[in-house]
């Protein structure tokens, strides 16, 4: 079992998991962009865990800096196949970001959670993360 920095070629499993496991379908041509950047920033990055070759579980996190707190990382994504879980993939995978953050001088994580998605809650919670607030979450496109 192996957590490495997400390639290129990982874009379809990350795309199914996204699909799959968040309920999250997106085009795949955009999907490749969209990681082409991530890859190429380094306030952004994309862990992936393999295992036998195959990607079974990602952990996406990016830069959160404002000037009303200390300075987070965010996890923008976390997704473990559901044939994987209670493995302790999605553990290895937050604990693996966590470490990540830290070396990059953050003082923690932050991570957004859908209402409905109540075993992930009991996940963080177990995991030592806690409830801060419960918000709506707006979005326009342009």
């Amino acid at each position: 079992m192996t957590i490495r920095v997400a390639t290129k070629a990982d874009i379809q499993a990350i795309n199914r998991l996204n699909t799959e496991a968040l309920q999250h379908e997106y085009p795949l041509k955009e999907a490749e962009e969209r990681l082409a950047y991530i890859l190429s920033s380094p306030a952004n990055q994309l862990f992936v865990k393999e295992i036998a070759g195959q990607v079974v579980g990602y952990i996406q996190l990016s830069e959160y800096i404002c000037t009303y707190g200390p300075i987070l990382m965010n996890v923008l994504g976390l997704a473990v196949d559901e044939a994987f879980r209670h493995q302790g993939i999605g553990k290895g995978l937050l604990k693996h970001g966590e470490q990540w953050a830290k070396d990059q001088g953050a003082q923690g994580l932050r991570l957004n959670s859908g209402l409905e998605r109540t075993e992930a809650h009991k996940f963080y919670r177990h995991e030592g993360y806690e409830e801060i607030k419960k918000q709506i979450n707006f979005r326009k496109l342009f």
